[in-house]
């Protein structure tokens, strides 16, 4: 991840295997949110081009959020 907010980086993709998935990609924080990077490279009618896609990056907790773990415990046990 960057350092520096309104920043990123980039570098090819080393797992792309279909024409779908991105050339490049990255992590960059804008505005201080950390964000996912993908590129396809494109040739247009002034030559060739990056088209970008950012995506806030979603934590990486591998635990239930604390809201639905919630609502499971506050279900009614009818009897």
């Amino acid at each position: 991840m960057t350092k520096y907010d309104n920043s990123g980086i980039i570098s090819k993709n080393k797992y792309k295997k279909l024409d779908s998935q991105p050339d490049i990609t990255g992590d960059a924080t804008i505005n201080g949110v950390k964000m996912r990077v993908a590129g396809w490279h494109k040739i247009g009618s002034k030559g060739p081009f990056y088209s970008l896609q950012f995506k806030v990056e979603e934590e990486k907790t591998g635990q239930t959020s604390q809201s639905s773990h919630q609502e499971n415990i506050d279900d009614e046990i009818p009897f």
